[in-house]
């Protein structure tokens, strides 16, 4: 327990010190080491559900270049890269569709 710990500590540290870039490479690293797969499912703005699929690697929020609003990038389990606007969840477990 206490090694777990100290070596979360540690991790903790380190990413502080480094720059964006590297602080994401290295949390894909700890996904891909984790083994945890992701799931995102999109929705309309009116709260219907219009997508679910598995993602590769991680899902990346990121701002528009001007500043006016962010979106949301992943690639999905085929390696394609998707971009959205859309509200989004993200999770561990593949959802099922509501009826």
């Amino acid at each position: 327990m206490k090694k777990s710990i100290v070596a979360f500590a540690v991790l903790a540290l380190a990413l502080v010190g480094c720059r964006s870039e590297t602080q994401n490479q290295l949390r894909r690293q700890v996904l891909d080491f984790a083994n945890t797969r992701m799931y995102i499912t999109l929705y309309s703005y009116d709260g219907k559900e219009i997508f679910n699929g598995m993602v590769q690697g991680k899902v990346t929020r990121a701002e528009t270049e001007n500043s006016n609003g962010s979106y949301v990038y992943w690639f999905d389990e085929k390696g394609r890269y998707n971009q959205t606007t859309l509200p989004y969840l993200v999770t561990n477990f593949e959802r099922k569709p509501n009826p």
